[in-house]
């Protein structure tokens, strides 16, 4: 034997795009032991997303992961419960249907979960954008000491929407900037820099939380320049899960 590391059918965003594979096969996935899944049941009448990490399986057998954590303690987990899941695998999004088979508490809490046998593959166009509320710092490429904080207050895997009561430059200006994003597929906060190309600028008056003040608040549409690849694919999980989040 050896041991490696649905949701009902998916109704997709507009600006998501189905594979055009007509059957994805499990190896398709690539599942590594370790990697992060949503979770969530399927007969709730109002799921909640919690997280998982796959310990192993057993091909056309079944699935071994951990019981999702929340607050440091095991969630509440039955067997016999129908589940849909959810995983972030470089640049697809697939998910499956299964069932708890049994929940162990010993050694460790631990869940044993059927084999997957439909499963669907996603994709995100580079246009999709989320709502934000990132800080990040922006640097002029001509004078690195000239540092101007901001906020990403949307965001897209080809760019985003920088809100700043400072004016970062014109139309065709290229900036560098540096933000993190909390991945919970992963479980951490990464921290992306890269330099960006301003497209538009637009300014509007905004004030103070007691109302007593006004200042400009300029706000530049920008598109990404460099990101490497593997930042590329980590903020396409990010605009997913929070497309996800949002929609649950």
């Amino acid at each position: 034997m050896t041991v490696q590391g649905g949701f009902r059918r998916l109704h997709l965003h507009p600006n998501i795009e189905m594979s055009k594979k007509a059957k994805i096969e499990f190896e398709d996935m690539n599942l590594q032991v370790g990697v992060r899944l949503q979770i969530m049941p399927k007969q709730a009448s109002s799921p909640t997303v919690q997280y998982t990490s796959l310990i192993g399986f057993v091909v056309d057998d079944y699935l071994l992961m951990q019981v999702p954590q929340q607050d440091g303690k095991p969630v509440e987990t039955a067997a016999g419960a129908e589940v849909a899941l959810r995983v972030f695998s470089g640049v697809s999004v697939f998910t499956f249907d299964s069932r708890i088979e049994a929940v162990l508490s010993k050694p460790r809490p631990l869940m044993l979960l059927s084999f997957p046998t439909n499963i669907q593959k996603v994709g995100l166009r580079k246009a999709v954008r989320v709502k934000a509320n990132i800080p990040v710092r922006v640097v002029n490429p001509t004078n690195r000491e000239l540092v101007k904080e901001a906020t990403l207050s949307d965001i897209s895997l080809s760019g985003a929407l920088v809100s700043t009561p400072n004016p970062l430059g014109a139309v065709g200006d290229t900036i560098e900037i540096n933000f993190s994003i909390l991945v919970q597929s992963q479980n951490e906060e990464v921290a992306i820099s890269t330099t960006a190309s301003i497209r538009s600028v637009q300014q509007a008056v905004g004030t103070a939380p007691d109302g007593g003040a006004f200042y400009t608040v300029y706000t530049y549409g920008i598109n990404f320049l460099d990101i490497d690849a593997t930042h590329q694919a980590l903020l396409q999980n990010y605009v997913y899960e929070t497309l996800l989040i949002h929609r649950n």
